[in-house]
């Protein structure tokens, strides 16, 4: 942990002090943590300055200085945090409404920190601003030939050399290669400096490979004109004249490769280059390195896939040779387990080679099962090389990077539980934090929510999840292990005193450890009075354990993977507690309320399984806990007191059961809610149109933007006649995410939907809404990028005049009636290149059918997917059409179509109809006009 995250974590402490409404400082104790206070801002812009400098300073000083501010707050942390929790009652079962908090017997603790830190600042000043080149040089000027092939990445080779090769090009053009280390940068550059047809193309080339600490920039420069004049090194001397004489007319290209940062000197030395132009090949492992040049390409370089990752081990192996028969299968999984970086493959593949052992299947199954060390020796060797790319991370990338490596190799994790994690840690900063990670320095991977995955630059909110590889969750591990944030437990053994003493947070690997009386001792003795975070990522356990082992200052506890029969009572006296998940059968206990600095609060049930018993209830005293932001609690009801009590910051609330009745009450009481999802049980005899009435309290939630709305055991009746119109189904207006279950409604009340305007996401299951033919209304969903519809009767889809302008996603599963899905107005529409995207699960073939042939037009792409289990064998289907400019026979389609409307909607009003046949028959360009006014 850097002092940078010190410095956040002690902020956030004093500031919950500050703000609680149950504390009351005495005497001198809010002077004595404000001095503390004030002087943090100034430490923080001064460890900030770590950021200006070059990576190619040696840090060595400066880290080992960074390690004591952060050992000196922490112990203030622990003085601060300890005495204010002796001045809380943990034994009364109910809190006082204000408690009294001294603070005066910490001033001595204050005054030396401050001192310390005082003393420390001048310190840190002098060696940020005196820090010595780093050793040794890495820079290599010159091309050395490789006799290694490329294995992999043909299509990302295409690309850059069709950049590379594409004619009329301006005289200066750079072009970027990035991507994380070991992802195979430097060899997909190779491969483009030695192809044919760009020797042919550029007639003058120069490589240097640059690296993390490179030579005189302008040593640089003199290495790259004299390659690209064909002088040896250390030759005679070139004056400009000269290299204008030998350069006129010519294209250059120039390779720099493992650039750490850019520098205008390699700029100002092609300026004499006249009637030819220079193309400039970065390669880099972060793009945020990169800036500085005008790109005319980037290409962020991807991991190979399972096929290519199986050549390349084998290929290191094996050489020429096949895979043997008996080794096939556990290489399969070897090289899956590699997940794609060209760096691990190689290295794996080194040590399988070197093995005595290395026709023996007994070890290849060794290594698929990862029972053996070669994976851990793989992943030290390649530490070396990755551990630059976490060592100049900016201070506030590197907190969030080091705790994704808590979560277990194939957790993907959404990225609100990140930051709520980080949250209650005291430790986020920034909330696009995770997306410059992604995006800017490669080193966190996300998958994209459907309607985003054509996206290039999208917000974290546009995340589905996030992860690390492999190989960067051990350093991220090592890292944190080094610097006391957190240790993963696996065996007893991993509880040793000298890797457990003064450990801030325990993330268990093998939830069991906790049954063992040896490690439960071992964690009271070294570390249950620091800590942080109990965190369990093993295995889920359905065996309760017990937990109790003298935990003091626990902020979070994240034990969805660990079963407790019933709720663990020694957590009530956890009064720092700020996230709470536990899988837990029984009643919340009413005195949760203790828990009074609590912001996430998430309870599974062990199994979801409805008994016939008079419903479970969460304790009225939930109203009482005034920090609570996010709650989640599946299968239990929520009702509001008769007191007026309300939850003025919560913003999420999903599980939970309520009644038609229940909900215009709740609705009052949860005035800034920003996700909404409840579940509501009718039986056969309810009236359906009590139903509507939810929505009319739903609707007075201004704040509201995620709504998720499901009927418990929803019985469909297909004769079901409702009296009310449509108008009586209402939602918020800023709503921009709906989720409808087992409704019933009619099509018919889609148009209130239709006409929300902020709308992106529509998804709808369990028979949402009823009826063969779904005809949507004129310019409706005019926001909708993202439609699902899951198990209906609907045997037709029909969008009208320019309704679904902006639709992206359509996925269809299981609508086994359905038959024809006409054209959504995004697919004639021009917003610039797009890609639509249909997804067809175990549906009517002849939905496919209809999808196949829908008509694109100019820049949008179509892509249909189809999968259906109903044969012997499950089939997938894949087709993709790009649309043409000025197709006469596509024009011609979208005005009959829409004439056919027209004449379905028995149109009256002339001077309407004028218009939309005058919107058909212009030319493209101008219809895009037409659209945006």
């Amino acid at each position: 942990m850097t002092a940078f995250g010190g410095v956040l974590s002690l902020r956030n402490t004093i500031d919950n002090i500050l703000s609680c409404s149950r504390f009351s400082l005495v005497g001198g104790s809010q002077q004595i943590i404000d001095v503390v206070h004030n002087e943090l801002d100034p430490l923080q812009q001064i460890l900030e300055k770590l950021d200006g400098t070059s990576p190619s300073r040696s840090r060595k000083k400066v880290n080992a200085l960074d390690g004591r501010i952060k050992d000196a707050i922490w112990r203030f942390e622990d003085s601060l945090e300890s005495l204010l929790i002796q001045h809380i009652p943990s034994q009364s079962e109910i809190l006082p409404e204000i408690v009294s908090i001294d603070l005066q017997s910490l001033e001595s603790d204050a005054n030396s920190l401050i001192h310390t830190l005082k003393d420390m600042k001048e310190e840190y000043l002098y060696e940020v601003e005196n820090m010595p080149l780093d050793q040794p040089i890495s820079s290599i000027i010159g091309f050395h030939r490789s006799n290694s092939k490329m294995i992999g990445l043909s299509d990302q080779f295409q690309q850059v050399k069709a950049n590379l090769l594409r004619g009329d090009l301006p005289w200066r053009l750079e072009h970027a290669i990035y991507g994380t280390a070991g992802i195979g940068k430097t060899a997909l550059a190779i491969q483009i400096y030695e192809d044919a047809e760009i020797q042919s193309k550029y007639e003058c080339r120069a490589w240097v490979t640059v690296g993390r600490v490179p030579q005189p920039m302008s040593q640089i420069a003199r290495g790259i004109l004299a390659q690209l004049c064909g002088i040896t090194q250390g030759g005679e001397e070139i004056s400009d004249h000269s290299l204008e004489e030998r350069l006129y007319g010519k294209k250059c290209l120039i390779v720099l490769d493992d650039v750490w940062q850019t520098s205008n000197l390699w700029k100002d030395s092609f300026l004499n280059i006249k009637n030819g132009y220079v193309h400039i090949l970065l390669t880099g492992r972060h793009r945020k390195l990169l800036n500085g040049f005008l790109y005319r390409s980037w290409h962020e370089v991807r991991f190979l896939n399972e096929e290519e990752s199986m050549d390349l081990l084998c290929e290191k192996v094996f050489g020429d040779e096949i895979c043997p028969p008996q080794l096939h299968k556990a290489a399969t999984k070897i090289a899956k387990l590699c997940e794609g970086l060209p760096l691990l493959i190689l290295t794996v593949a080194d040590i399988l080679s070197k093995s005595e052992q290395n026709r023996n299947p007994v070890y290849w199954n060794e290594v698929a099962e990862m029972r053996n060390s070669v994976f851990t020796d793989a992943y030290n060797r390649i530490s070396k090389v990755l551990s630059p790319s976490y060592n100049y991370l900016p201070q506030h990338l590197k907190m969030p990077f080091m705790f994704m490596g808590v979560f277990p190799q194939d957790y993907h994790t959404p990225p609100s539980k990140i930051i709520d994690m980080l949250t209650a840690e005291g430790l986020w900063y920034d909330r696009e934090c995770l997306r410059e990670l992604a995006f800017y320095y490669s080193l966190v991977l996300r998958s994209l929510k459907s309607v985003f995955r054509s996206s290039h630059e999208v917000s974290v909110s546009d995340f589905k999840t996030c992860w690390l590889h492999s190989s960067w969750r051990h350093v991220c591990r090592g890292e944190a292990s080094k610097n006391k944030f957190y240790l993963l437990l696996n065996k007893l053994i991993d509880a040793e005193e000298k890797g457990l003493k003064g450990q801030r947070s325990l993330c268990l690997e093998n939830n069991i450890l906790f049954g063992i009386k040896e490690f439960r001792d071992s964690v009271r003795l070294n570390c249950a009075s620091s800590a942080r975070s109990l965190l369990f990522y093993g295995p889920y356990h359905q065996y309760p354990i017990p937990i109790d082992v003298g935990f003091m200052l626990l902020r979070e506890i994240d034990a969805l993977t660990q079963r407790f029969y019933t709720f663990p009572i020694e957590i009530l006296s956890l009064v720092q507690l700020k996230y709470l998940a536990l899988t837990c059968n029984g009643d919340l206990p009413a005195t949760i309320s203790k828990l009074f600095n609590l912001r996430v609060l998430i309870i599974h049930p062990h199994q979801k399984i409805r008994y016939c018993r008079a419903p479970s209830y969460v304790p009225i005293q939930i109203w009482d806990m005034q920090e609570l932001e996010h709650i989640e609690i599946l299968g239990k009801s929520l009702v509001a007191p008769s007191h007026v009590a309300s939850l003025k910051n919560l913003s999420t609330l999903v599980g939970v059961n309520a009644s038609v009745c229940t909900l215009l009450e709740l609705s009052r009481r949860i005035p800034s809610i920003k996700k909404l999802g409840i579940h509501i049980e009718l039986t056969p005899y309810d009236d359906h149109n009590d139903l509507l009435s939810c929505f009319g309290c739903i609707s007075t939630l201004g704040s509201l933007e995620t709504l998720k709305f499901s009927i418990t055991n929803p019985v469909i009746k297909h004769s079901q006649v409702f009296s009310v119109t449509p108008e009586k189904l209402r939602f918020p207006r800023n709503l921009k995410k709906l989720h409808l279950r087992g409704m019933g409604l009619p099509w018919e009340y889609m148009d209130v939907i239709g006409s929300l305007p902020s709308l992106k996401v529509l998804k709808l299951r369990s028979y949402a809404f009823r009826g063969s033919h779904w005809k949507a209304k004129r310019h409706s969903f005019s926001s909708l990028e993202f439609l699902l519809i899951e198990e209906s009767d609907l045997v037709q889809w029909k969008p009208a005049y320019l309704s679904f302008l902006r639709l992206k996603y359509l996925s269809l599963k299981h609508c086994y009636k359905l038959k024809e899905i006409h054209r959504p107005a995004s697919v004639y529409a021009e917003f610039g290149r797009m890609i639509i995207e249909i997804e067809l699960e175990d549906c009517n073939p002849l939905a496919l059918t209809c999808a196949s042939q829908l008509q694109p037009t100019n820049d949008v792409r179509l892509r249909v997917t189809a999968s259906s289990s109903f044969y012997e064998k499950p089939i997938t289907f894949n087709y993709e059409r790009d649309g043409a400019d000025y197709i006469y026979e596509l024009e011609r389609s979208i005005l009959e179509t829409e004439d056919e409307n027209d004449d379905e909607d028995n149109m009256t009003d002339s001077e309407d109809t004028d218009k939309e046949n005058d919107f058909e028959i212009m030319p493209t360009g101008e219809r895009m006009a037409k659209f945006q006014h």
